[in-house]
């Protein structure tokens, strides 16, 4: 995540696109426990891509995308939700599309409806994964239609028959797709099952199903042991720990799609829990994944990229994202906030710099991005930013932030000074204050003179001597009453 988000900055990122018009703005909220919030927004105005793409888009489709993180008592709770908006087609060839599925891990399973008007059919599908085997079962009941399907196996018995017996009905055909998957996964995955039953079929419709089953190869293993060895040729030798560190992170997940035909919009909602210490848990996956590409360089000539990744904590835990895309407008947006780094600083608690941020985000591409540099607040302590005379300066300017438009090169700012001074109007601030003080001395004053006195009243109730001469007798001590007379 802190790779793509800083390689968006770099050479490497946006720039390799070439887009017509993008505008790019970072926002890093620096606290005064000396962590960063991170906020992003990327506006593109996509020009001649939506030309090339004007073929295959109708006016009116759009993409909308959101995402949000929640800090719940006893888990991380992610929701994702994306919604399509389709334009009004021709002909309303889907009635409604329907999508089921729970999943933990690499085990799960979910079905598929999907319901057509012209002609009305009804394809069903229902599907189970687990750490040793993906299996899936399809039954479609399909109804011909010469007028609309003319000239494609749907058109009629005799199409969809012949079409049937060269595909599905052909052990030749089935067997050289299965073959296919398994030079695609390097032989590290087998198909055990993919057939095909023409159940029934008559001038006016036929129904039919198929299976399928794959399992990881050579027996004993798993998918998660078919990814490292897929990714191993390309450099990911030794990622199966971390893999299965991190689907131990996820504890459950639900996925429902559906599409309305009255309304062209297809939604899909997810809701993802993982472990409720998920930050923790995240920054160990990190390291695991840093440590050892940092062991491999001698030492002192680790690329400062890396070692500032390393050294850097992250939270996710309160993250959003959200992205459109109107094809038709020839717009796109995406957005990050709730992002939360501890990167390593250089300084004191009270006045640091961040030379590392920078200088990872390195240069970006032109016109350059949006950045501004934002003081934070915990209502007792607040950061304020300063920009050294040797720094470039801001393009405009708050009491608490300071902006750099268009900036190509981050890693000038390495030099900014992040001063953490009281709220001016916090009790703390107030008691530091020389009004404060002055206060804070008068009262100490009373205090003592009160002391003071109250020590003497004591002191004097203990000597003071009694007034009254001759002897003093103790209670119940001298001449009674006198005797009653005869």
């Amino acid at each position: 995540m802190l790779l793509a988000l800083f390689s968006a900055l770099g050479p490497s990122g946006h720039g390799a696109v070439s887009l017509p018009v993008q505008h790019n703005a970072l926002a890093l909220t620096v606290n005064p426990d000396k962590s960063v919030g991170v906020s992003w927004t990327t506006t593109s105005f996509l020009g001649t891509i939506t030309q090339n793409v004007s073929s295959l888009f109708t006016p009116g489709y759009a993409i909308h995308s959101s995402s949000n993180f929640t800090q719940q008592s006893s888990a991380v709770l992610q929701t994702t939700r994306i919604q399509y908006q389709l334009p009004p087609p021709s002909v309303g060839v889907f009635k409604s599309i329907s999508l089921n599925d729970t999943q933990n891990g690499l085990t799960g399973s979910g079905s598929l409806t999907i319901t057509t008007n012209i002609p009305t059919s009804t394809i069903t599908a229902t599907f189970s994964t687990s750490p040793t085997q993906v299996k899936a079962n399809v039954t479609a009941h399909i109804s011909f239609n010469q007028q609309f399907f003319g000239g494609t196996p749907l058109a009629n018995q005799t199409a969809f028959r012949t079409a049937w017996n060269r595909t599905f009905g052909n052990v030749t055909w089935t067997d050289k797709i299965a073959n296919q998957i398994e030079n695609a996964t390097k032989h590290f995955v087998t198909v055990t099952g993919f057939n095909g039953t023409l159940t029934s079929i008559d001038p006016i419709q036929a129904t039919v199903s198929i299976g399928f089953v794959a399992v990881p190869y050579p027996t004993g293993t798993d998918f998660v042991t078919v990814l490292d060895n897929i990714l191993a040729p390309f450099g990911g030798t030794g990622l199966d720990p971390i893999f299965r560190s991190a689907l131990t992170l996820q504890t459950g997940e639900t996925v429902n799609l559906n599409y309305n035909g009255s309304t062209y919009v297809l939604t899909i909602q997810s809701t993802t829990n993982y472990v409720s210490d998920l930050d923790a848990q995240v920054n160990k996956l990190k390291a695991q994944y840093l440590q050892p590409l940092l062991a491999a360089f001698p030492a002192g000539t680790a690329p400062a990229s890396l070692v500032f990744l390393n050294a850097t904590s992250i939270t996710i835990s309160q993250m959003s994202t959200t992205s459109d895309l109107d094809v038709s407008a020839g717009t796109s947006s995406t957005s990050l906030k709730g992002l939360l780094l501890k990167p390593p600083t250089i300084g004191s608690n009270t006045n640091f710099t961040i030379p590392g941020l920078f200088q990872t985000m390195g240069n970006a591409p032109s016109p350059g991005v949006n950045i501004t540099l934002i003081g934070g607040s915990d209502g007792t302590n607040e950061v304020k930013i300063v920009v050294p005379a040797n720094t470039p300066q801001p393009s405009s300017t708050t009491s608490n932030s300071a902006t750099w438009t268009n900036l190509q090169d981050a890693s000038t700012l390495s030099g900014v000074e992040f001063q953490v001074q009281p709220v001016p109007n916090s009790l703390f601030a107030f008691l530091v204050s020389p009004v404060g003080i002055a206060i804070e001395a008068i009262v100490a004053v009373a205090i003592v003179a009160a002391m003071i006195l109250y020590m003497a009243r004591r002191s004097a109730a203990k000597t003071r001597l009694p007034t009254a001469s001759g002897p003093i007798m103790s209670p119940g001590v001298g001449p009674g009453p006198a005797p009653p007379s005869p």
